[in-house]
């Protein structure tokens, strides 16, 4: 029987996705690894692909896309082995349940030839509750305009975050929600809600003018996969303050990085009305660390922030860029606590009293150690001082 790379490849994407794995490697000359709370390790007994499999599930995935390949060097697709398969059947005849996971893919060419890795992603969208996201930050789905943020590295689980909260809108309302994705990553299931789903290089050009589409088709929600330039960030800005509520990702390690890196996106002329129309047009950036977990699996730790009036000034800032952002984190930690945001030395300083992470993964992890060293010692005083008034009594 000959052998099947799409078969071969959808097997691979299921097994390694129940098996709690985030990615999965095909490489031409080491065969396939898999990466599992944050480690990358090699699958045993397979240290060498059958020729051709690669390009073969890039032909399957993206028609011509080895040209694209070879022409620039990488390639961003989607797999999905049920659109790919169809229907799949036992010998005796028995249809086989569907794939339950689907895949990010990046392709690129290397030293050793062509090599790929697929991002695992479930069919099933999780909960906001299984993934402990506060309600302060899932109300936010409910307003009727203005630009949220979810910001963090590569892997952080932004995008699950996204797809939980608009998830539970599409399952509940009756409404429109639009987006745009490179590539589509969680496809939403049938509800009560219309969902577009568009992904740029196959339906559309680009993200800014899906979204100047997307203003013109009547959506409460446009989810934009990522703002990496001005012209997205610019067409973003205008549909928050449109009547959309926009929701987006960016690279970014805190809330005050997030805001300078999306300002600093445009020009240093462009950059006053910016902050204007940010400040005026944000609702929350949530900032997202997925950390390995004592005793395994991963824990999320996760700075918050809200854009109330007074942080709505340090947005406006003074044009220090350095000591705005000091501002920002210097609120979190003070005056932000009382509107019910979070700093992420808070977050990490309650994970590692839970047990979850050490406290050196606390500090590695923060945007100030001296901080998370303060925040430890007095909860330390403070537990001292209660072990002590039950002693007393």
């Amino acid at each position: 029987m000959p052998f099947e790379p799409i078969p071969f490849v959808a097997s691979l994407v299921d097994y390694y996705g129940e098996l709690g794995a985030s990615d999965v490697h095909l490489t031409p000359t080491r065969g396939v690894f898999f990466v599992q709370d944050k480690k990358t390790q090699q699958v045993p007994n397979m240290n060498m692909l059958p020729p051709g499999v690669i390009e073969a599930v890039v032909e399957a995935i993206s028609p011509g896309g080895m040209k694209q390949v070879k022409a620039h060097g990488q390639l961003d697709a989607s797999f999905d082995a049920n659109m790919l398969l169809g229907q799949q059947y036992h010998e005796d005849g028995v249809p086989k349940p569907p794939s339950a996971y689907r895949g990010r893919v990046a392709v690129r060419s290397d030293l050793w030839g062509t090599s790929m890795t697929i991002r695992l992603i479930s069919r099933d969208i999780p909960s906001v509750a299984s993934l402990g996201i506060p309600s302060s930050l899932a109300k936010v789905i409910e307003r009727p305009d203005g630009l949220l943020l979810f910001v963090g590295q590569t892997g952080s689980g932004k995008s699950t975050s996204i797809a939980a909260l608009v998830n539970e809108v599409a399952q509940n309302w009756e409404t429109h929600i639009y987006t745009v994705e490179a590539p589509i990553e969680y496809v939403y299931p049938a509800g009560k809600s219309l969902v577009t789903q568009r992904e740029v290089g196959m339906h559309v050009e680009s993200f800014s003018s899906a979204i100047e589409n997307a203003k013109r088709s009547h959506p409460r929600i446009i989810v934009v996969g990522e703002i990496l330039n001005a012209q997205t960030a610019s067409a973003a800005l205008l549909a928050a303050a449109s009547g959309h509520l926009v929701i987006s990702t960016m690279h970014a390690g805190s809330t005050a990085e997030a805001i300078d890196t999306f300002i600093s996106m445009f020009t240093p002329d462009e950059q006053p009305l910016v902050r204007t129309q940010l400040s005026q047009t944000l609702r929350a950036i949530s900032v997202q660390k997925l950390l390995p977990k004592q005793g395994g699996g991963l824990v999320m730790a996760q700075e918050i922030a809200f854009n109330t009036r007074q942080f709505s000034q340090l947005i406006l800032g003074n044009g220090d860029r350095v000591g705005d952002m000091q501002l920002v984190s210097q609120y979190l930690l003070g005056n932000g606590r009382q509107e019910q945001m979070v700093a992420m030395e808070h977050s990490l300083v309650k994970l590692v009293r839970n047990g979850d992470i050490s406290a050196d993964a606390a500090r590695a992890n923060s945007n100030d150690s001296r901080t998370v060293d303060d925040l430890l010692a007095a909860a330390e005083l403070r537990e001292e001082d209660r072990s002590r008034g039950k002693r007393s009594r």
